[in-house]
């Protein structure tokens, strides 16, 4: 069997994901900025959650 390459501190990471989550949902309230980073933005977010096996919230829009 392979040996992790590396580690990562799993408690950074998920915060960082959650201001993600907060900037995508805030960007997607503020008309001034193109609709199509926000909606990007809570893409990836989707995404990360799913490949690191994370519950996704609130997700009825998903792609």
């Amino acid at each position: 069997m392979s040996e992790p390459v590396e580690t990562i501190e799993v408690i950074s990471v998920l915060a960082k994901l959650a201001e993600a989550e907060r900037d995508a949902r805030e960007l997607s309230t503020d008309e001034s900025y193109r609709a199509g980073q926000a909606a990007g933005l809570e893409l990836a977010q989707r995404i990360v959650r799913e490949l690191a096996g994370l519950p996704v919230e609130a997700d009825s829009s998903r792609v």
